[in-house]
């Protein structure tokens, strides 16, 4: 296989052969005309002709190719676009899939945000409802230890008084 700059042939290569046959072809006519000799004049009209067939052959043969190349350039841009228009497809019905799933997972995650709203309430709720009894709890047990002071003895009662701050001295 050529390699390089020789991988594709020159214009000159491309031209040869059709300019070698009309070259030919067109030196016999002229030469028919410039020559005397009835035997050269029929040669040179049966070159001509040999030429005319060879260039129409070779003609044929190039359309031939031609042709074919054009039927595999045809069928190979018909083939590209119809895997062009399966591969959109493809695509556009993924992408309605990944909408259907973002849709879904839009309304999972509206409905998990609602639920941790609710949760955080409640738990709001709970925190106040327990430092409400533990506030009331702790009064309760403030009103029994005072009454509890009070019913015991004297000497007890002056104790805790005097483990009490100056406010307490006050009120008693």
């Amino acid at each position: 296989m050529p390699r390089g700059r020789h991988r594709h042939s020159q214009p000159l290569h491309k031209l040869l052969a059709p300019t070698t046959v009309a070259a030919t072809s067109v030196v016999c006519a002229a030469g028919s005309w410039v020559v005397g000799e009835t035997l050269v004049i029929r040669s040179l009209a049966a070159a001509a002709g040999a030429a005319a067939v060879v260039g129409a052959f070779l003609m044929r043969h190039w359309d031939r190719g031609a042709g074919k190349r054009v039927t595999e350039l045809t069928t190979a841009l018909a083939r590209e676009e119809w895997k062009t228009d399966e591969r959109v497809a493809e695509l556009e019905n993924e992408a309605e899939e990944a909408r259907e799933k973002r849709a879904a997972l839009d309304t999972k995650l509206r409905a998990k945000r609602a639920e941790l709203a609710r949760l955080r309430t409640e738990h709001a709720d709970l925190l106040r409802r327990y430092a409400t009894a533990e506030t009331e709890r702790a009064s309760a047990l403030e009103v029994r230890r005072k009454l509890s002071l009070e019913a015991a003895d004297p000497a007890a009662k002056a104790l805790a008084g005097a483990a009490a701050g100056p406010e307490d001295r006050t009120e008693a």
